[in-house]
């Protein structure tokens, strides 16, 4: 296996981002809520955190990848090399990262500097992200 780097997922989340936002601007917008405007907590609970995390742990369980992983090779793998079920995809979509991110981002941060590139979220669920398509030994020296 060998583990993605830190910039090819930031990268994937991008594009995830890209493919949620125009999701939540339909939900505001049904439901009228103005896109544009100011939110509350609990719409930004109900038409963006919700919504996002269905998103994530649902690719994450069913595929090993959301769409943006997919598109630039990678999956999302327990430390084993197994299959995601869903309550690891759970902790660590939701759980996981909702810790990674509540102290300015640091738990993302985490993963420039750990030995196998894991963030705190890939901490908390034991997993890894990986290559797909790739066996050979991680480059060290150069992106991946």
């Amino acid at each position: 296996m060998v583990v993605a780097s830190p910039w090819r997922r930031l990268v994937a989340s991008l594009v995830d981002s890209l493919l949620l936002l125009p999701l939540s601007l339909l939900l505001m917008a049904l439901s009228g809520v103005d896109p544009l405007g100011p939110t509350t907590l609990a719409q930004d609970l109900l038409f963006q955190w919700l919504p996002g995390w269905a998103y994530y742990v649902a690719f994450t369980a069913l595929f090993g990848a959301t769409p943006g992983k997919m598109a630039l090779g990678m999956k999302v793998v327990r430390a084993d090399g197994k299959p995601v079920d869903w309550l690891t995809a759970f902790m660590r979509e939701v759980v996981g990262k909702t810790l990674s991110t509540l102290p300015l981002g640091l738990g993302y941060l985490w993963a420039f500097f750990h030995p196998r590139r894991q963030a705190w979220h890939d901490l908390i669920a034991d997993t890894l992200v990986v290559r797909t398509g790739l066996s050979q030994a991680p480059n060290t020296h150069g992106p991946q």
